[in-house]
């Protein structure tokens, strides 16, 4: 409406009017550009500054203990430096927009005034229609200073924006299918049915069959990279083998629902995660509509209740962030608490006890014995008391199963990669096995030193 009334006033002078807008767009697009990649390395170089700080801080002690801080603090000022100036230019370019804006807008309203007056000099244009040209000039060239002040705003806010976008769309690599039915656990009887695995191009597990009876005790050995934590993974469907099937009771769990499936089986892993709430509440995660009785319950089966109740607000003590103020084996025990709430049928160990000291591990394994009785478990685990008490033992390599049997039957076998690390194992760990009592389940082991009475872990 605003263009029609300049054009019956003097379309000359309109032409002018169009020539700034003209202009202004030309601008602003080769600066929004710039300015947004500006922002874009600004909030990237902010994230990694974050990122820097959250990483040092939490690793505060080994900073100290290695006199990191000068170098830590070299490389926070340096990322801190480069974010300066990506914000500093971004800022620079936003400016120079609204400057450059500031110059369109006055060229064309000088060029009016001096056509205008021209034109009215030649008796082509009133002096009143003048005014009025004017007048609507600078109501039509506000849009064109607000849009230049606001177009850096919009930029650096839609670099910032592109992150938390990204996230959001990123999709899901574990989904329910269509078809999915809802997951129930029965006896907890697990298949593997030439399952193979690959991470970037590199082959994990390569044609894996195996079979694990209802309430059968399995732990997975071998060196690092075999195999064993994919293996593991795989059970509460945290990844998809890109060939073969992975079957609970049955059931190929790509046709169970994620939600069911995973509510079924019950995950420990080295380091155990704890929440900044209160002790009440972690353990009330294994089972979000258990009652205070059964929090507690839980507590006492994992030997955490005495702990727990000598806490400032017993189960009401707000733990820190993942639970540091609590030493190893207490949140291990929590986390053994959180899992025996959940009861479920099959259970999945990743090192649970590696890196405690030996009254720790004597606790936390006496509470994992009741966490996996009657369960069936997979266990992850390089503790020579854990793999004499399991039922079976397999032996990883290069994503292959090269020895499979009871512990027993394995040490007797002739160059038997097992025996070979037991042995080994059983020589190191022999002076602190005896650091606190562990359920004991004897198994026929021939008679060498190294196989002293162990404590042993189920």
């Amino acid at each position: 409406m605003l263009l029609v009334v300049l054009l019956l006033l003097d379309p000359l002078m309109t032409a002018i009017v169009a020539g700034a807008a003209l202009a202004y767009l030309l601008v602003s697009r080769g600066s929004t550009k710039r300015i947004t990649a500006a922002s874009r390395t600004t909030r990237k170089g902010e994230g990694a500054l974050a990122d820097t700080a959250a990483e040092s801080l939490g690793a505060m002690r080994v900073v100290q203990a290695y006199g990191l801080q000068s170098t830590v603090a070299r490389r926070f000022q340096g990322g801190n430096d480069r974010a300066l100036r990506e914000g500093v230019k971004a800022k620079r370019l936003a400016a120079r927009l609204e400057r450059g804006t500031d110059v369109i807008v006055g060229v064309a309203t000088a060029l009016v005034l001096v056509l205008g007056g021209w034109r009215v000099s030649q008796g082509a244009l009133t002096p009143g229609d003048l005014v009025i040209f004017v007048m609507y000039l600078k109501i039509a060239m506000r849009p064109l200073k607000d849009m230049a002040k606001f177009t850096g705003r919009i930029a650096r806010a839609a670099a910032s924006g592109e992150r938390v976008a990204d996230l959001l769309d990123e999709r899901a690599d574990i989904v329910d299918a269509p078809h999915a039915k809802d997951a129930r656990i029965r006896f907890g009887s697990v298949e593997f049915d030439d399952v193979t695995v690959r991470h970037g191009g590199t082959t994990v597990l390569d044609g894996l069959r195996l079979r694990i009876a209802p309430g059968e005790h399995v732990c997975l050995l071998g060196a690092s990279g075999a195999g064993k934590s994919t293996l593991a993974s795989l059970i509460p469907r945290m990844l998809d083998p890109v060939d073969g099937t992975v079957r609970i009771d049955g059931d190929d769990l790509r046709d169970l629902k994620l939600q069911g499936l995973r509510s079924q089986v019950s995950l420990l892993l080295q380091e155990s995660v704890l929440f900044a709430t209160t002790v009440r509440e972690n353990i009330r995660y294994g089972r979000l509509d258990a009652s205070d009785e059964e929090v507690e319950r839980a507590a006492r089966d994992a030997e955490a209740h005495d702990f727990i109740a000598a806490l400032p607000d017993g189960y009401e003590t707000r733990l820190g962030a993942r639970g540091d103020t609590l030493s190893g084996g207490q949140r291990q025990r929590i986390a053994i608490a959180r899992a025996l709430l959940r009861d479920a049928p099959v259970v999945v160990l990743d090192e649970a006890t590696t890196g405690l000291d030996p009254a720790a591990r004597a606790q936390v394994s006496a509470s994992l014995a009741r966490l996996t009785a009657g369960r069936t478990t997979v266990a992850i685990t390089h503790d020579a008391a854990a793999v004499r008490g399991a039922d079976r033992v397999l032996w990883l390599e290069d994503g292959r199963i090269v020895e499979d049997g009871r512990p027993a039957d394995l040490l007797e076998r002739p160059g038997s990669r097992f025996a070979t690390w037991f042995r080994g194992a059983s020589d190191a760990e022999q002076p602190s096995v005896s650091a606190g009592p562990m359920p004991t389940r004897p198994l026929p082991l021939p008679a060498t030193p190294a196989t002293a009475p162990l404590e042993v872990l189920r």
